[in-house]
């Protein structure tokens, strides 16, 4: 008896609590050739677990818990557009959940990030402080289309991204990136947000300019741009800057990236 508890107290030093063999006599198992009741009788253990060990091809115990987290309180889509956000701005955690889901925990934010990479992505920007002067106006939105890349998904995912230049208010959303998603995102924007939005800054990628504007008179004429449209409708001056690059949002380029696109 007093064996058998020493042995016990060697497998919870070195494995998981509850394991009933160590990563050696594993490899031994996986190693021989005996049946599965011979070894048992062994290792004193049951056949069923001879049999798990000699059908993987490592030793070591396997993760515990869902093969495949996802939170509880998060859609896909609502992970893509924090991941996006968090790229584009680099604002602090704090930062981060006041201005994307403040109805999401710190932490439950801080694990979204942690999953996909993105807990540190260099240096870090601060958001400066909010007067009542720049409360009021005039509000100012630098609009994107993201190529977010996800481990467990085969293509890259576009989000459109919205960030009011100093409130840093942001609206996302996943959607392919063409003129007329690119036109219905911002009509989207104006009505969900509470204030008179006064412009509008885009890239000049096609989503939201024709080629022509960009580079001159050399392109053929065509009608009007269906963002440039959505803009009129509702006041808004589109203001246009260089091009971003559009490699995509992933951990990777997280990791090795201390700058802006």
């Amino acid at each position: 008896m007093g064996r058998e508890r020493e042995r016990g107290r060697e497998l919870a030093s070195r494995t998981h609590g509850s394991a009933t063999t160590t990563p050696s006599v594993r490899e031994a198992i996986q190693a021989s050739e005996e049946k599965n009741t011979v070894l048992a009788k062994r290792y004193g253990v049951d056949r069923k677990t001879i049999a798990k060990w000699k059908a993987r091809k490592f030793s070591s115990d396997a993760r515990m818990g869902p093969k495949n987290p996802r939170p509880k309180f998060l859609t896909f889509d609502d992970e893509v557009i924090i991941l996006a956000y968090r790229w584009r701005t680099r604002l602090s955690l704090d930062e981060s959940q006041t201005q994307t889901m403040p109805q999401l925990s710190r932490s439950a934010l801080y694990r979204c990030l942690e999953r996909h990479g993105f807990s540190k992505i260099g240096r870090t920007n601060v958001s400066p402080p909010l007067t009542s002067a720049s409360l009021a106006g005039p509000y100012r939105f630098e609009i994107t289309a993201n190529d977010v890349a996800l481990p467990d998904v085969v293509l890259d995912v576009q989000v459109f991204l919205a960030v009011e230049e100093v409130t840093k208010h942001a609206y996302g959303e996943v959607a392919e990136a063409t003129p007329e998603n690119a036109a219905a995102f911002l009509a989207r924007l104006v009505a969900e947000f509470p204030q008179k939005i006064d412009a509008v800054t885009t890239d000049i990628r096609p989503e939201f300019v024709h080629l022509r504007e960009a580079f001159g008179e050399g392109m053929p004429e065509i009608r009007p741009h269906p963002f440039a449209i959505a803009c009129s409708a509702k006041g808004i001056v589109h203001k246009r800057t260089l091009f971003f690059s559009r490699k995509p949002v992933s951990a990777e380029t997280a990791r090795h990236s201390e700058l802006w696109d």
